[in-house]
C-alpha cells in the first residue's frame, strides 16, 4: 500500500471513521472479497489509490497544463497554492476544497428512492437517463456534483462533520501537500470527502440498495462506490465513453454489475487492469445506422478533444479548402469548457467554415458527410450514426491511437488529406469483417436493441433490488434515526 493511503489510514482509522459517522458498522474491508458475491471490493484504499494513479499521470499532467493555459482563474489559484507554505496553508486550502465537495452534492431528497446515482458531467448525466429508462418503475436518487448546492442550509450538518473530523485529516492533507501539486492533491483529498458523505448518506437511507456510477476514476464515483460497499449495497457501473486501451492508466472496474457498450469494454478492462462485474450489454447511445455514403463531400466535421494542436488543425483547413473549395467545415469543440481550444491563432476568415461548443452531438453528426477527429471517443458515436470517420493522429498532442480504434481496425487512420479520402474510406468500412469488429464495441449495432435491453433490464434489476437473502444484515437494522440526522440527509 502506498505512503499516502497509510497516513490517510492514520489519519482516519477505521474505528475513528465509524465515530464520526455516529457509530456505522464497517463491511468487510475491499483486501478481502464479499462473503456474498466472491469478488473484489471498492473501499475507502482503492479509491484513494485509483485516484491517485489517474490524477498523477502523464496524461492527465498534460491535461492540467492545458487548463491553466487555456484559464487565468484556475493558473492564478494554482499559482498562489504552489506559493503557500505547505505545513499549513496548502493543507488548508485542501480542506477548504473537501468542503466544498461536501457541500456541491445534491439534491437530496428522493425519500422513497431506492438506488442513488451520480452523475457530473452531461455525457453522464445521459448515462444514467440510459440506466433510468431500463428500469422506469425503479425510483432513483439522481445526485450530481454542482456549485449549484453550495448554499442550501441541508448540507450543512455535512460539512460540520467534516469540520469535526479536521483533527483525523490534517497529518492525511499534510501529506498530499509535500507528494502533489495543488490539483491531484485536491482531487485525491476529494475522494476521501465523496467517501466520508456518502458513507453517511447510505447510513441514513437504508433503503438505498444500490449505487450507480458512470466514471471509475472520478472521486466523486469511486468515493461512492467505496461508501457503497462499505454500507453493504451494490454498486453499478455504466461506462460513458469507450475505454482508452493504449491509456497509460486504466482503473480497474470492482462493481457488482457492468452496463457496457460491447464486449470490446470488457475485454479491454480485463486485459488492462480488472474488471469482476456481471457484465450486461447495452449498446453505444443514440440510433445506431448502417454507414451511409454520398455522391460527393458537402460537409466535413472536425471533431476536437484535450490536447488539439491549432496549427494543425489550421493547416488541416486550408488543405481541404483547397481540395473542396465549396464543402462546408464544421469544427466542434472539445465539450469540457476548461477544455474549450482558442481559436484566436486560427486565423480563418471562411463563412463556410462553422465553430461550434455545446450542439447536440447527434444533430452535428448526422450534418457530415465524413468525421475527422484525433484521439476522440467521439469516432465510436460518429460510427454508431452511420458516418465514416478519419483518424488524423497529428490533430492533438496525445498518444497514438490512445482508444486503441486504429488496431483493432475499427477507424481508418489517414496520414493527412488526400483528394481520394472518401474512397479510401469506403473500402476501409466495406471490408469484409469490419461490422463485427463495429459490433464489438457496439452491441447494438444494426441489431436488435430491445432485446439487448431486455436482458441488460434482467441483470440489472438483480442488484439494484438483490434479493433479501443478499443484503447485508447491517441494512437489516434501520434503526429510528435522530432529528439532526434527519436533517443532515
Amino acid at each position: 500500500m502506498s505512503g499516502y493511503v497509510s497516513v490517510a489510514f492514520t489519519a482516519v482509522k477505521r474505528d475513528e471513521l465509524n465515530t464520526l459517522l455516529e457509530g456505522e458498522p464497517d463491511g468487510p474491508p475491499a483486501s478481502e472479497p464479499s462473503p456474498k458475491i466472491g469478488r473484489q471490493r471498492y473501499d475507502l484504499a482503492t479509491a484513494l489509490s485509483i485516484v491517485r494513479k489517474v490524477e498523477t499521470s502523464p496524461r492527465r499532467g498534460a491535461v492540467y497544463g492545458e487548463v491553466k493555459a487555456k484559464n487565468t482563474i484556475y493558473a492564478f489559484v494554482d499559482g498562489l497554492y504552489e506559493s503557500a507554505d505547505k505545513r499549513f496553508l496548502q493543507p488548508l486550502a485542501l480542506f477548504v476544497y473537501m468542503l466544498k465537495c461536501v457541500l456541491s452534492v445534491g439534491p437530496l431528497g428522493a425519500r422513497k428512492a431506492e438506488a442513488v446515482t451520480l452523475s457530473n458531467f452531461p455525457n453522464e448525466e445521459k448515462t444514467i437517463g440510459r440506466i433510468a429508462a431500463l428500469i422506469p418503475d425503479v425510483a432513483l436518487m439522481r445526485l450530481s456534483v454542482s456549485r449549484s448546492h453550495l448554499c442550501n442550509p441541508r448540507h450543512w450538518m455535512g460539512a460540520l462533520r467534516l469540520i469535526a473530523a479536521i483533527g483525523r485529516i490534517w497529518p492525511f492533507l499534510q501529506t498530499l501537500a509535500r507528494q502533489h501539486s495543488f490539483m491531484p492533491a485536491a482531487r485525491i483529498a476529494s475522494a476521501l470527502a465523496f467517501y466520508m458523505r456518502f458513507t453517511q448518506l447510505l447510513a441514513d437511507r437504508p433503503q438505498l440498495r444500490a449505487a450507480i456510477i458512470t466514471s471509475n476514476y472520478s472521486p466523486e464515483a469511486v468515493g461512492l462506490a467505496a461508501a457503497a460497499h462499505n454500507k453493504g449495497r451494490r454498486v453499478v457501473y455504466a461506462n460513458h465513453a469507450p475505454v482508452s486501451a493504449n491509456g497509460a492508466v486504466v482503473p480497474p472496474v470492482y462493481a457488482d454489475c457492468g452496463m457496457f457498450y460491447g464486449t470490446r469494454t470488457t475485454s479491454a478492462y480485463e486485459a488492462l487492469s480488472a474488471c469482476t462485474a456481471e457484465v450486461a450489454l447495452i449498446g453505444q447511445p443514440g440510433t445506431s445506422r448502417a454507414m451511409e455514403w454520398r455522391c460527393q463531400i458537402e460537409t466535413i466535421g472536425i471533431f476536437l478533444t484535450s490536447g488539439t494542436r491549432v496549427d494543425v488543425l489550421s493547416s488541416l483547413v486550408a488543405t481541404i479548402r483547397l481540395s473542396l473549395p465549396e464543402a462546408r467545415i464544421i469544427i466542434r469543440q472539445h465539450p469540457v469548457a476548461l477544455l474549450k481550444t482558442d481559436f484566436s491563432e486560427l486565423e480563418i476568415v471562411d463563412d463556410k467554415v462553422e465553430l461550434t461548443y455545446g450542439n447536440p452531438l447527434d444533430d452535428e453528426i448526422a450534418a457530415c458527410d465524413m468525421v475527422i477527429c484525433g484521439n476522440s471517443g467521439v469516432a465510436m458515436n460518429a460510427l454508431s450514426g452511420g458516418r465514416p470517420v478519419a483518424y488524423l493522429a497529428s490533430l492533438d498532442s496525445l498518444h497514438y491511437d490512445g482508444n486503441g480504434f486504429v488496431a483493432s481496425r475499427l477507424v481508418y487512420a489517414m496520414p493527412w488529406w488526400s483528394d481520394d479520402i472518401y474512397d479510401r474510406l469506403k473500402s476501409f468500412y466495406q471490408i469484409d469483417g469490419w461490422k463485427e469488429v463495429m459490433r464489438s464495441y457496439d452491441a447494438s449495432y444494426e441489431g436488435d436493441r430491445e432485446a439487448l435491453h431486455v436482458q441488460a433490464r434482467a441483470i440489472l434489476l438483480r442488484h439494484v433490488r438483490p434479493a433479501e437473502r443478499d443484503i447485508a444484515p447491517v441494512e437489516k437494522e434501520a434503526a429510528p434515526r435522530s432529528a439532526v440526522r434527519r436533517s443532515a440527509a
